[in-house]
């Protein structure tokens, strides 16, 4: 592009006095003259494009930033604005298209912008990341339009700039407006403390005759119209270890994230509800071996090294192995805790893998198993075939559902507690999941 930056770029009305300038000869048989009239013409119309070109401010002259979150999200739309500062005393007319990472898909590439004199203009876009990881922007190429709208001169300002991409951090950011507005949030958690009282607000139900009356909301009561009362839940700190197969079966995509990217972004909420609840979290990202661990701890400065760990884990092609994983988490925590493992099966090799390996586990901790269902694989289940080949997948995707549930029923036959949902759910099954078996068993 440099190269081409001294290169004016013709614009539809340069084209259109250059046709009109070669009219006169097509009449040029009949009168001589009509030639000399357009060779005048045309030199006439590449001095102006030469004077529009010379007018038009070079792009290394204009001030481009790009205004975006540090930490952007996977699998959302991330707003990135371009601001563009114009130095002049005459308006610009500019497009702008900005060079992002490979993996991010963008709703618009090249963006019209007017810039008033010596003003500036934001031009803004959308991003979505498709993979967690670090990244880099690059520079911003521009294609600014000469006065006269005639030429256009193209060139580039630097803006190299690092674009990390983390779990879901939105869905936290939605989580704490409703903290501060004061709304339920779609898992069910509003905190509110009660001076003295050592309780956190669980949720708010209809007012039952043995209720103390102390425990009505009036706000709730007046917006729906009949008594609410509120409950509470008895505070107590206890031990989270989140757990998540990096293995070969959470490389399948659903929605277009992966399976272990929706259970990093849950694992990441459910880090945050637990920290925020008061209780020690801790982190595991295994395969074929330990990829990450992060050793239990309570408070909020917990939750930054647990983000950075989720940003980095990545799917594998391995096997997981479930057993190496549960004796390395025994050996460092001793302590009874709710163990939350995010994996999956899919055949019936795995399933006897998993289920040898988490009886131990279960014995000293609450295991909770995290599965997540692939509705591609339900539809080829029923779907009437209309060949050999749709007759033979529909036997195959029957066997692995069906296997799948011999295993979830064998998992709690053993004392382990599962959910298996779709994607959707899962963050909101979680943690619903979390809160129940907090309040009864831990």
């Amino acid at each position: 592009m440099s190269g081409l930056a001294a290169f004016p770029l013709p614009r539809p009305r340069l084209l259109v006095l250059f046709l009109a300038a070669a009219v006169p000869l097509a009449l040029a048989d009949l009168v001589p003259a009509f030639a000399v009239l357009a060779l005048a013409a045309m030199v006439i119309a590449l001095a102006l494009a030469v004077i529009d070109f010379r007018a038009t401010p070079r792009p290394a002259a204009v001030a481009v930033e790009r205004i975006a979150e540090p930490q952007l999200s996977i699998g959302v739309r991330n707003r990135v604005t371009l601001r563009v500062r114009n130095p002049f005393f005459r308006p610009l007319r500019l497009v702008l298209r900005d060079t992002v990472p490979d993996s991010f898909d963008v709703d618009r590439r090249a963006i019209a912008l007017p810039v008033p004199p010596g003003g500036e203009a934001d031009a803004a876009y959308a991003a979505r990341p498709r993979f967690r990881g670090s990244f880099r922007f690059g520079d911003v190429y521009l294609r600014l339009r000469g006065p006269l709208d005639l030429v256009e001169r193209q060139g580039h300002v630097p803006a190299d700039a690092p674009a990390n991409v983390y779990p879901d951090l939105q869905e936290i950011r939605r989580y704490e407006v409703s903290l501060r507005r004061g709304l339920a949030y779609d898992a069910g958690q509003r905190r509110a403390r009660i001076p003295g009282a050592g309780s956190l607000f669980e949720r708010l139900r209809e007012y039952q005759p043995d209720d103390d009356p102390r425990s009505i909301s009036w706000a709730a009561t007046a917006r729906r119209g009949r008594p609410i009362s509120v409950e509470y839940e008895t505070e107590r700190q206890q031990r989270i270890l989140i757990l998540l197969d990096a293995g070969r079966m959470m490389s399948s995509t659903l929605g277009g994230l992966t399976k272990l990217d929706h259970a990093v972004n849950t694992a990441l909420m459910l880090a945050y509800v637990a920290i925020a609840k008061g209780d020690e979290v801790g982190l595991m990202g295994f395969a074929d071996a330990v990829r990450s661990y992060q050793v239990p701890r309570r408070g909020r400065r917990q939750f930054l090294p647990l983000t950075e760990d989720l940003r980095r884990l990545e799917v594998t092609t391995t096997e997981p192995d479930y057993r190496a994983a549960f004796e390395f988490l025994r050996a460092r925590s001793a302590r009874r805790a709710l163990v939350v493992l995010f994996t999956d099966i899919v055949d019936e090799e795995a399933s006897r893998a998993l289920v040898a390996a988490i009886t131990r586990l279960a014995g000293n901790n609450l295991v909770l198993c995290c599965l997540l269902q692939d509705p591609q694989l339900a539809e080829t289940a029923t779907r009437e075939p209309r060949s050999s080949r749709e007759l033979y997948e529909r036997v195959v995707a029957a066997d692995v559902l069906e296997a799948r549930a011999r295993a979830l029923a064998l998992l709690r036959r053993r004392g382990v507690h599962a959910i298996d949902v779709s994607a959707e759910r899962l963050t909101v099954a979680t943690i619903q999941r979390y809160l129940e078996l907090k309040k009864r068993f831990l």
